[in-house]
């Protein structure tokens, strides 16, 4: 009867950590702005002060000449060793003029006007020999240590 108890209580308890591991892994990263906080942005009325209280600190800014705010926020959620999957994805771009009150609140498609960029495959050339992992590890072992020279250099 005892066995059989262990045997029971093993296995529920090998099966609660197998679903542990299925439970997701949800991230945020960036701003995600809500509906509410937006709402309270109106155009031609809201400074820049005022919509950095209500927003935030933007994500980033114009490269120009920084009268433009972005607020970009992404959520994934990653079951197991699986890719993660984006659940919600939000850019919105924030134009003042030259007073500094907004003149423009826009979302923008991030999967509509995003571009996708190739990465290269390519290798930067170094000089020297490139070492195996044997070649490593005969180096390193007829390599007198630092130590010993260090002592060496104090008797002199």
């Amino acid at each position: 009867m005892r066995k059989t108890q262990a045997t029971a209580l093993l296995t529920f308890g090998l099966l609660g950590l197998a679903l542990t591991g299925c439970s997701p892994i949800i991230a945020q990263r960036g701003n995600l702005v809500e509906d509410t906080r937006l709402a309270q942005i109106q155009t031609g009325q809201t400074t820049r002060e005022q919509v950095q209280y209500v927003l935030g600190t933007p994500t980033s800014t114009g490269v120009v000449d920084g009268s433009t705010w972005y607020y970009i926020g992404r959520r994934t959620e990653q079951t197991a060793f699986l890719d993660p999957e984006v659940t919600a994805q939000r850019i919105i771009r924030v134009r003042f003029d030259e007073g500094g009150t907004v003149q423009e609140i826009k979302e923008l498609d991030g999967a509509a006007e995003a571009a996708y960029v190739e990465p290269v495959a390519r290798v930067t050339p170094t000089v020297g020999h490139d070492l195996n992992f044997f070649e490593q590890l005969l180096g390193n072992l007829s390599k007198p240590s630092r130590k010993k020279k260090d002592d060496k250099k104090k008797k002199k």
